[in-house]
C-alpha cells in the first residue's frame, strides 16, 4: 500500500528540483525581450524627410532610445553571454550604425530645422479653407521654441555649407512670418480673439526663429574660423 504522507514532499522535492534544472535567461535574453516589447527602432523605420523635420521634439527622444539601446549592446559584452547569441548582437549593433548613418542628415543639416517652411507648405495647401489652414500653423506655431530647442540639440556636427543653407531659410522665413502669414491672417477675417491669438503666437516664434538664425550664424562663424586655425 503506497504511503500517500510523503506524496506533497516529494511533489515539492519534484518541483525544486525541476527548477534548479531550469537555465536561467542569459543577460541577452532579458534584454532581448525588453528590446522586442519597447521597439526602440520603429521611429527610424520610415525615411528622413529630405525637406524638413516636422517634430524635431519627437526626433530627439527617439534618437535618445536609439543611442541608449546601443549602449546597453555595447555593455552586455562585459556580461557572460553564450556563443550562440554573440552573432545576434553583432547583427543588432550593425542595424544600429546603419539607422545612425541613414539619419545622419539630422545631425549635420541645421537647414532641415525650418518651421516657417513648414507653415508656408501648409498655407499653399489647396484641400483646405484658409481659416483651417491658419488653425493648423498656429498649433505648430504653439510648439516654436520647443521646436528649435529639440533643433539645438540635434545638431552636433554641422557642415559649413548646410548652416549657411540653415541662415538663409530663416531669412527668408523672417520675412514669410512678417508679411505673407500676416497678411494670410488679414484675409482668414477670424475673430478678433483668435486673431490675438494667433498674432501672439507669430510673435513668438519670430523670436524663436531669430534665436535659431542666430545660433546658424554663430556656427557659421565658428566654423570659419576653424579652418583658418588650420
Amino acid at each position: 500500500m503506497t504511503n500517500t504522507k510523503n506524496t506533497p514532499t516529494l511533489l515539492l522535492f519534484l518541483c525544486l528540483l525541476l527548477g534548479a534544472c531550469q537555465q536561467k535567461p542569459s543577460a541577452f535574453d532579458r534584454w532581448l525581450a525588453k528590446y522586442e516589447l519597447d521597439e526602440p527602432l520603429a521611429y527610424f523605420e520610415q525615411s528622413p524627410d529630405s525637406f524638413y523635420v516636422v517634430t524635431p521634439m519627437e526626433l530627439l527622444e527617439e534618437m535618445n532610445r536609439m543611442d541608449k539601446t546601443y549602449q546597453q549592446l555595447e555593455n552586455l559584452k562585459d556580461s557572460i553571454l553564450p556563443q550562440s547569441h554573440w552573432g545576434k548582437r553583432k547583427l543588432y549593433l550593425q542595424e544600429i550604425d546603419s539607422l545612425k548613418d541613414k539619419w545622419s542628415s539630422c545631425r549635420i543639416d541645421p537647414s532641415l530645422y525650418n518651421l516657417p517652411g513648414y507653415c508656408k507648405k501648409l498655407l499653399i495647401t489647396e484641400d483646405l479653407s484658409l481659416p483651417e489652414r491658419i488653425g493648423y500653423i498656429q498649433d505648430y506655431l504653439k510648439d516654436s521654441e520647443n521646436y528649435y530647442a529639440a533643433a539645438k540639440q540635434l545638431v552636433d556636427a554641422p557642415l559649413p555649407n548646410k548652416t549657411l543653407l540653415a541662415v538663409q531659410k530663416h531669412l527668408y522665413g523672417l520675412n514669410f512670418l512678417q508679411k505673407e502669414l500676416s497678411d494670410s491672417l488679414i484675409a482668414a477675417n477670424l475673430v478678433p480673439e483668435l486673431r490675438r491669438s494667433f498674432r501672439i503666437d507669430l510673435e513668438r516664434t519670430r523670436l524663436a526663429v531669430k534665436d535659431y538664425l542666430a545660433y546658424c550664424e554663430s556656427l557659421y562663424f565658428e566654423l570659419n574660423e576653424d579652418w583658418g586655425r588650420e
